[in-house]
């Protein structure tokens, strides 16, 4: 049972990993930090680039991002659950980290929910990134 189990886990390990678009990384990083505000909550990146979101802030960040699937990505942490599906929103824990890297040239709009002690209890900052192609 051990031994299914342990093969199981691998296996579902390496089906999340091999669905991602194959696109060089480009090793640059942008950090969009989550604090009173998102800043920046507008960035332009070229395909390849990973986008970094930090919670910066004592409470929970929950980053929504419509329409969002592994087609569009060549890299992800965190956005995806333990069977490797990918999925449109992920939390941030106080000090924490998610990362995308987008596969092809497109304009994203997403989400920054944050806890707050504001009346309604949450703060909600949109944010666009605008990720270009290698000749644009």
């Amino acid at each position: 049972m051990g031994r299914t189990l342990f093969a199981m886990a691998g296996l579902l390990l390496v089906t999340g990993c091999a669905g991602l678009a194959e696109t060089t990384r480009t090793a640059v990083i942008h950090e969009v930090k989550c604090e009173e505000n998102l800043t920046p909550a507008d960035l332009t990146v070229r395909v390849g680039d990973e986008v970094r979101w930090v919670n910066h802030r004592t409470l929970p960040v929950r980053i929504d991002i419509p329409g969002l699937n592994k087609d569009m990505l060549s890299c992800e942490r965190d956005f995806s659950n333990f069977m490797g599906m990918v999925g449109e929103t992920t939390e941030l824990s106080a000090g924490k980290s998610v990362s995308l890297c987008f596969s092809k040239g497109m304009v994203i709009s997403y989400n920054a929910r944050m806890k707050s002690a504001v009346p309604g209890g949450m703060v909600i900052q949109p944010g666009t990134i605008r990720v270009i192609g290698p000749t644009q």
